[in-house]
C-alpha cells in the first residue's frame, strides 16, 4: 500500500531563525521524546540506510551524537513510533534542515480517523498539546499544523500575513534562507501598525472565540478546524488571502502600506 505522508507540523524557519537551527531542532526532539518516548532512529540525511543510532532513550545521547559531527548531521531526521499504537507501527519523523522543520506521518492521518468520534477528538487534542509545546520554543516564530489543510497556527500574528510573491519564495526551500531580510522587515512593519488585539478580534469574529488564544511571548494559537483534525471550519488558504486584503485595508485607512512589492523580488 502506498504511503501518503502528511506534515503534522512544519515551520519555514529558514526565513527568520536567528539561532542555530541544529540546536533548535534538538530542542524540538527533546520535546517530542517527552510525548512520544525514545528515539527509534537518528540519522543524518546523507547516511546509508543502516547507519545512525537506534533505540535511544536519552536526549543527551542524541545531542552529543549530532553535535559531535555537524557536517554529517547538517540535515538530520529523528524517528519515533507512536507509543499508543499497539496493533501496528505508526511512524512520526522529525526532519531538521536550515530551511525548515517538519514532523511527518505516513498513513494519511489514519490515526485521527477512527470509527469513534470521541477517540478522534481526544487524539486531535493530544496532537494540539504537542504542537503547542513545540511552537512554544522561543526561537520558533511560526508553526503550522498539518500541511494539507493548514489546520492550526501558533506564532506571532505577523506570520499570518502572507503576501504571495514573498511567500512563494519563503515556501521554496531553495530560497527560504534568502528571504530573511524581507520577512524581518515585513514582520516589523506589521507589528508597528497592526495591533495584536485587532488580529485576535478579527479571528475570533470569524472562527469563534474558542478558536483563538493568546500564548506566551506575544504568540497566538489559532485553530482552523472544528474539534477534529480532519474537519476544517474554513479553507485556510482562502481565509488567509481574505485576511491579507483586510489587513491591507486596515492599514490603508491609517495611510500605511505594509507590503511594498517592488522591494521584495
Amino acid at each position: 500500500m502506498e504511503e501518503i505522508e502528511r506534515w503534522l507540523m512544519y515551520s519555514f524557519w529558514g526565513s527568520y531563525l536567528k539561532e542555530d537551527y541544529i540546536q533548535v531542532g534538538l530542542d524540538v526532539a527533546e520535546i517530542l521524546m517527552k510525548h512520544w518516548g525514545q528515539v527509534e532512529w537518528l540519522r543524518g540525511f546523507a547516511f546509508s540506510y543502516d547507519e545512525g543510532l537506534k533505540d535511544v532513550d536519552s536526549i543527551n545521547i542524541v545531542r552529543k551524537e549530532v553535535l559531535s559531527d555537524r557536517d554529517r548531521y547538517e540535515l538530520y531526521d529523528v524517528t519515533f513510533f507512536n507509543p499508543t499504537m499497539t496493533d501496528e507501527i505508526y511512524v512520526n519523523r522529525l526532519y531538521v534542515n536550515d530551511g525548515m522543520l517538519r514532523v511527518e506521518e505516513y498513513d494519511d492521518l489514519k490515526y485521527f480517523q477512527t470509527d469513534d468520534p470521541a477517540v478522534n477528538e481526544r487524539r486531535t487534542q493530544e496532537l494540539l498539546v504537542v504542537f503547542t509545546d513545540v511552537a512554544s520554543v522561543p526561537a520558533i516564530q511560526e508553526l503550522w499544523m498539518v500541511n494539507h489543510d493548514r489546520t492550526a497556527f501558533m506564532g506571532h500574528p505577523a506570520y499570518l500575513y502572507r503576501p504571495r510573491p514573498l511567500y512563494e519564495r519563503v515556501e521554496d526551500t531553495l530560497y527560504t534562507p534568502k528571504t530573511k531580510d524581507e520577512v524581518a522587515r515585513l514582520v516589523e512593519e506589521f507589528k508597528a501598525h497592526v495591533p495584536t488585539e485587532w488580529v485576535i478580534d478579527y479571528l475570533q469574529d470569524r472562527l469563534g472565540a474558542d478558536a483563538v488564544q493568546k500564548m506566551a511571548d506575544g504568540k497566538i494559537r489559532v485553530r482552523f478546524y472544528d474539534r477534529v483534525l480532519t474537519r476544517s471550519k474554513v479553507n485556510t488558504r482562502e481565509f488567509l488571502c481574505t485576511f491579507e486584503k483586510d489587513v491591507d485595508q486596515f492599514c490603508r485607512e491609517k495611510g500605511v502600506k505594509l507590503y511594498k512589492g517592488e522591494g521584495f523580488y
